[in-house]
C-alpha cells in the first residue's frame, strides 16, 4: 500500500476519534448536564464543544485555503456562555462540529491535496489535521472526564 494513503486513512480515522468516536461522545452526552461545571474547573461541557470547535475551524480554514489563512493557531477561544440556550442549540452544535469534520476528512482524503507541501507559515495540511486530532483528543478526554464524575457515563 502507498504510504502516503495509508497516512490519510490513519488520520481519517484518528480525527473521527479511534475506537470512540468523539460524535457520539458528544451525542451521548446529556443536555441536562452539559452546563455544569465541576468545582475547581472553568468549563463545562458545553465550554469545551465551543473551544473545540473553534479550534478545528481556524484550521479547517487553513486547510481549505492555505495561503489566505496562515494564522492557524489564534487566541483560545473559550464561549462566555457555559451553557446553551436550548436542547436544540447543543445539538445543533454537535451536528455543526460533525460537519466541519466531515470537511476535515474530505480534503485529508482527496488525493489532490498536497498534504505534505510546507506553506508560507511553515506548517503543512497534515500538520493542521493532526493538530486537530491531537487537540480535540485532549479536550474530548476532558469531556468524558466530566461525564463519568456528572454520572453521564
Amino acid at each position: 500500500m502507498d504510504e502516503e494513503l495509508l497516512l490519510r486513512q490513519q488520520l481519517t480515522g484518528l480525527l473521527k476519534g479511534g475506537f470512540a468516536p468523539n460524535v457520539i461522545l458528544l451525542r451521548e452526552f446529556s443536555y441536562d448536564k452539559c452546563g455544569v461545571i465541576l468545582d475547581g474547573l472553568h468549563f463545562s461541557a458545553w465550554i469545551l464543544l465551543g473551544h473545540i470547535r473553534a479550534r478545528q475551524q481556524s484550521l479547517l480554514k487553513f486547510m481549505q485555503d492555505p495561503q489566505n489563512n496562515q494564522d492557524v493557531w489564534p487566541d483560545a477561544h473559550w464561549p462566555d456562555n457555559y451553557q446553551p440556550e436550548t436542547r436544540e442549540e447543543w445539538d445543533n452544535a454537535i451536528d455543526e462540529y460533525n460537519r466541519e469534520l466531515e470537511k476535515v476528512i474530505e480534503i485529508v482524503n482527496n488525493p489532490e491535496t498536497p498534504i505534505f507541501k510546507v506553506q508560507a507559515n511553515g506548517e503543512t495540511i497534515s500538520w493542521a489535521a493532526m493538530t486537530i486530532l491531537h487537540h480535540t483528543g485532549y479536550h474530548i478526554g476532558q469531556l468524558k472526564t466530566i461525564g463519568r464524575q456528572l454520572g453521564v457515563w
